[in-house]
């Protein structure tokens, strides 16, 4: 069995220690697209930043509120993560 590899992008309240979880790239794009222009750009200037067309090999690293704001509760989270 193939073994993938993901590389992980954070928002910046984990250094705080923030609670949040993992979620899969393409997810988190998807949920930027939903925003408006400004609150996309807001968003996304919270995540480290990634290009697109990675988001299929990136693990989003959200607190619990990026995440609610982004709509993401709902959303299947990552089950694994591996470097």
């Amino acid at each position: 069995m193939t073994r993938q590899m993901y590389r992980e992008r954070e928002c910046i309240h984990r250094d705080e220690g923030a609670d949040g979880d993992f979620y899969n790239g393409v997810f988190y794009i998807q949920a930027l697209q939903r925003l408006r222009v400004n609150d996309a750009v807001q968003m996304a200037s919270k995540v480290t930043a990634f290009f697109w067309a990675d988001a299929p090999h990136i693990l989003v690293w959200l607190c619990d509120t990026c995440a609610a704001d982004l709509r993401m509760t709902e959303t299947p989270r990552a089950m694994t993560r591996r470097a």
